[in-house]
């Protein structure tokens, strides 16, 4: 017994050598087309991102292709290789065909989402850089894949939504800017043509060149004096912070120039209770 088994160990250790001996070269040079290909699809992927972010091409569309072009790359190497091995492509091909259907079957949900990724992509609802609002989620679009949109919010939280449910919802785009409104009560006595100048010159710096110009003017007349609007365009990536600047901006300007913003006062009267009404 133990003789057989010392004679099937000698057996494989010799067909092991043989066949080292024989394709050990084909193997090696495999093992160098797999590493040139990866190499070189990467380098590919590389190349054309930078080409795309030297002419300012769409950031989206140059990420997918940029990643469809590695793997390209990288397939084309892989059969190389193949070849190199002796192995037969054609059945190869067939293998991963049925395999892809089974799998297709099993894996609807993935398979929904990078059906909706491609959809994205080619029609570009959104783009990188643009801020989204989505299933009670807002962020900046980070990168958009085949199987997910990323979001990163002003905290610096990365949100992961698979693409099937960002093409199924409704969502706000509010591209690199978004709007912030704001109101204030000016005092009665309060010349509301002189605090119009004073904020104007004020706002001046929350102006961008790509945003729209900074409005602001007399929304209403009330018995507690002239509301004023302003109405500012800031970047969305820093939505909540240039928001409160501009609050803190603005009661600093008509609180230095003596108008300071009136707070509505709400009396409460209370009745004194009588003796009786108490018992």
């Amino acid at each position: 017994m133990l003789n057989e088994e010392f004679d099937y160990l000698t057996s494989l250790t010799q067909q092991v050598t043989d066949y080292l001996v024989q394709y050990g070269f084909q193997l090696l040079g495999a093992m160098l087309i797999v590493l040139l290909g990866w190499l070189a699809s990467n380098w590919a992927g590389r190349s054309l991102r930078r080409l795309g972010d030297n002419r300012q091409w769409d950031q989206t569309l140059v990420r997918f292709f940029s990643n469809l072009v590695r793997l390209a790359v990288l397939a084309i190497f892989l059969v190389i290789a193949a070849g190199k091995l002796g192995i037969t492509i054609s059945p190869l091909i067939a293998a991963i065909g049925a395999a892809t259907f089974g799998l297709s079957l099993a894996l609807q949900g993935p398979v929904a989402n990078y059906g909706a990724g491609v959809a994205l992509i080619l029609t570009r609802p959104f783009s990188v850089g643009d801020t989204l609002e989505l299933l009670g989620r807002a962020g900046l679009v980070d990168d958009i894949t085949l199987a997910q949109t990323v979001l990163i919010t002003e905290d610096g939280e990365r949100i992961h939504i698979p693409n099937r449910k960002v093409l199924g919802e409704i969502y706000q785009n509010s591209n690199q800017f978004k709007l912030v409104e704001t109101t204030l009560l000016l005092p009665k006595e309060a010349n509301p043509e002189q605090a119009l100048t004073l904020l104007e010159a004020a706002l001046a710096s929350f102006d961008a060149k790509e945003a729209p110009k900074v409005q602001l003017g007399i929304d209403a007349f009330t018995a507690l004096g002239i509301r004023l609007v302003i109405r500012a365009w800031v970047p969305t990536a820093h939505y909540h912070q240039q928001r409160l600047a501009l609050n803190l901006k603005l009661y600093q300007v008509l609180d230095g120039a003596g108008m300071a913003p009136a707070s509505p006062a709400t009396v409460v009267a209370l009745n004194e209770l009588t003796e009786k009404g108490a018992q």
